[in-house]
């Protein structure tokens, strides 16, 4: 067996495969789980203030009706209490030492908010921060999620507050939902990010269900606007991870990036590996 192992921003691995901040993450089970199938890492659903989350969250696109080829999402971040999260992620890592646990985190732009989250992370054991800067329908009314990483000073002023205190690697989580990818990451990194992570969700409405005309996915009769993910969007990661990658003032800071966005299969992989990325997020 070939060593596979990676060093990602000074965060060990036994393989560059991980699974990405999402539901499949969402608990101590599930991560539990995933390792025990042989994944590398595990990025644990973004935590924070607790939110409501109330199922059916997902609409899919499916092309002929047939082959689902994307899936939506308005799935917020974890609805679980913040201290469940913290001391499952804490029984994770004495299980798996050898295993990578990064935290992906989300809280409202205030420097306290943020400090006392970081330190309460590094208390788990956990081996890096995650900053969700990404999800398209993140509570952008709280200055939150994608609200950030549309505006590079604020990606770079939100950053900066978390490496200020960060005694692990700080990984910044970029949107996609930008004309260019370039100047959030280059306030990442001027802030001190010590990786960048991409992409995150596109923002997408999924369908009009033509017998009803509700949105998909339909929640207690409302609808709304959601992050899009699957094999249709591997295209648009692919263009996003390429434009760091010939970007020369990105290059410069030397910086590992983790790929994510539509990797359904090892080929899918090797694209992403080819275009620049050093870790793998599914």
């Amino acid at each position: 067996m070939a060593d596979l192992s990676i060093n990602f921003a000074g965060i060990k691995s036994p393989n560059p495969f991980w699974l990405a901040s999402a539901p499949p993450t969402n608990s101590g089970a599930q991560v539990h789980r995933a390792f025990e199938h042989g994944w590398g890492g595990a990025v644990w659903k973004t935590i924070g203030a607790p939110v409501l989350n109330v199922s059916n969250r997902y609409g899919a696109w499916h092309y002929g009706g047939q082959k689902m080829l994307a899936i939506n999402n308005v799935e917020l971040i974890s609805d679980r209490p913040l201290e469940v999260n913290l001391k499952e992620i804490r029984d994770v890592k004495r299980h798996w030492p050898d295993r990578a646990v990064i935290v992906s985190a989300m809280v409202e732009s205030k420097p306290e908010a943020w400090r006392d989250i970081v330190m309460r992370i590094e208390d788990t054991g956990a081996e890096g921060i995650e900053l969700n800067y990404g999800c398209p329908h993140g509570m952008s009314e709280r200055g939150m999620g994608s609200a950030v990483g549309q505006v590079p000073s604020y990606c770079q002023m939100i950053t900066s507050w978390v490496t200020e205190v960060a005694k692990i690697p700080v990984i910044v989580k970029l949107t996609p939902n930008v004309a260019s990818v370039v100047p959030p990451a280059r306030a990442a990194l001027a802030a001190g990010a010590h990786g960048l992570s991409l992409i995150n969700t596109i923002n997408s409405i999924v369908g009009v269900n033509l017998d009803t005309f509700e949105i998909t996915p339909n929640i207690g009769g409302k609808g709304g606007h959601g992050g899009y993910a699957g094999p249709a969007v591997k295209p648009i990661a692919l263009n996003f991870i390429s434009s760091l990658g010939v970007d020369e003032e990105v290059k410069q800071y030397g910086v590992p990036i983790s790929g994510m966005g539509g990797i359904s299969t090892w080929k899918d992989a090797a694209e992403f590996l080819l275009l620049g990325a050093t870790n793998l997020k599914v």
